[in-house]
């Protein structure tokens, strides 16, 4: 099927009009997409009594690096501690390496490279992100960008 044509495609025979993401989105849920996410933090806040951000720092500050890596792959090689020694090194706490290793996870789709992982961790420290807060901030900003 061609590009139109799936543009175009009906949701339960329904014909989607919109030109943007906001607008298709909006067509078939009937609410916008920042009023989902609230709607889908309520939710989350009435189930565990927290927001995302605080169950997430919650999560990060019972970890390790190392433990987080293991959560990831079951497997940590020597390479992977060596990364996160030399991220520790650098100055980066412990939630600040799992945050940047978690964006990282994230957002690239070949895994991890150790020398790109390195000059993030310093990039951020010229940046002054040395917090599980700002980190947080710093990748939700960068999401946006």
């Amino acid at each position: 099927m061609s590009k139109d044509k799936n543009r175009y495609k009906g949701i339960n025979g329904k014909v989607i009009h919109g030109t943007t993401a906001e607008e298709r989105f909006k067509e078939i849920h009937g609410i916008t997409i920042e009023e989902w996410n609230a709607k889908k933090e309520e939710e989350f806040i009435t189930k565990t009594g927290m927001s995302y951000v605080e169950w997430y720092i919650k999560q990060v500050n019972s970890l390790t690096p190392i433990d987080y890596l293991k959560n990831r792959n079951d497997v940590v090689s020597q390479d992977d501690i060596e990364l996160v020694k030399d991220l520790q090194n650098l100055g980066l706490n412990d939630g600040v390496i799992i945050v940047l290793l978690d964006y990282v996870n994230i957002v690239s789709r070949i895994g991890f490279i150790h020398s790109l992982v390195r000059e993030m961790g310093e990039s951020w420290l010229k940046k002054n992100v040395i917090t599980i807060e700002s980190a947080i901030a710093f990748v939700r900003e960068e999401w946006k960008n």
